[in-house]
């Protein structure tokens, strides 16, 4: 640009690259919203979460599979309510005292559905030099529902497969 001085030009310049290195780095992170199913943790990605909510009252559906507790009303949308324990064959979510497990609103696109859990935990950001697949030890109904993994703290986190959890439930395939 005429009439910028050398100093102008390189100041600019600076600011571009740093700039670059920001987006590397945003680019490079990913944030997680841990919760636990069990004594085991698990975790979703921020970018999937819409809502957490812990006050709700599920009405149940007949003909439902058992992953399935019913449907609730958020704001005059009806979402499902799915039991993250039951649909990965891990046993059921703890009720607790007060009969409400926290839930968990997770969307992909125009589809969205409430997963209930025994406690919600922090956000973990991680880098995708982290991730890892998921491991071997766990049993096919749970490795499907699982994309991959990250170690925190020394603790394993299996990352839901979000693609999965939303999947349209059809007799025989759940």
């Amino acid at each position: 640009m005429l009439g910028e001085t050398a100093e102008e030009v390189l100041a600019r310049r600076a600011d571009s690259l740093a700039l670059e290195t920001f987006e590397e780095e945003v680019a490079d992170r990913l944030s997680l919203l841990l919760f636990r199913i069990g004594e085991e943790w698990y975790a979703v990605r921020v970018g999937d979460v819409r809502e957490i909510f812990q006050e709700y009252e599920i009405t149940p559906v007949p003909g439902v599979p058992d992953f399935i507790l019913g449907v609730v009303n958020v704001r005059g949308e009806i979402l499902s309510v799915t039991d993250s324990a039951a649909i990965m064959g891990l046993g059921v979510v703890d009720q607790g005292v007060d009969g409400v497990p926290p839930a968990i609103v997770i969307t992909n696109g125009p589809v969205a559905s409430a997963l209930v859990v025994d406690a919600i935990g922090d956000i973990a950001e991680i880098t995708n030099q982290q991730l890892e697949p998921p491991i071997t030890i766990i049993d096919r109904q749970q490795a499907e529902y699982i994309s991959g993994s990250v170690y925190l703290d020394g603790t394993m986190v299996g990352i839901i497969n979000i693609d999965r959890v939303l999947e349209p439930v059809v007799t025989g395939r759940h």
